[in-house]
């Protein structure tokens, strides 16, 4: 439970803002090699998709989090509808399995341009059912 619902968030605070630092610090670096202006875009995407994970796991995961530790260490917490907010906050909670995915797909603009692609693709190939009435 410790693990889970406190080192594992602090530990991806930690290593995200640590990888956005390492990001910049790169960017700077190679920038002054190469002696281009400006901000490469990659960059800058990943930070926000970054910064947008670390805050959308801690707000799907820390409502389940807190219910699961009154749960834990004060059992009279243990009524009908505290139990009830509890499988609704599962259900919240598991939205964070699959939201990572598309985050990735919707953050960034060649992504969604190959989604609608694929989506068009399917569409084309949807084979043509034509009712004939006599």
């Amino acid at each position: 439970m410790a693990l889970y619902y406190t080192v594992a968030p602090l530990l991806l605070i930690i290593f995200g803002i640590l990888t956005i630092i390492n990001t910049h610090r790169h960017a700077v670096r190679v920038a002054a090699q190469t002696l281009s202006i400006g901000v490469r875009r990659t960059e800058g995407q990943l930070a926000r998709m970054l910064l947008l994970q670390v805050c959308s796991h801690l707000i799907l995961t820390t409502p389940f989090g807190i219910i699961y530790f009154m749960n834990a260490f004060n059992p009279s917490t243990r009524t009908v509808y505290i139990t009830g907010i509890r499988y609704i906050l599962v259900m919240w909670q598991q939205c964070d399995y699959f939201l990572s995915f598309f985050l990735y797909i919707f953050s960034g603009s060649l992504y969604r341009e190959q989604l609608r692609q694929l989506f068009k693709w399917t569409k084309q190939r949807a084979p043509a059912i034509h009712s004939t009435q006599r």
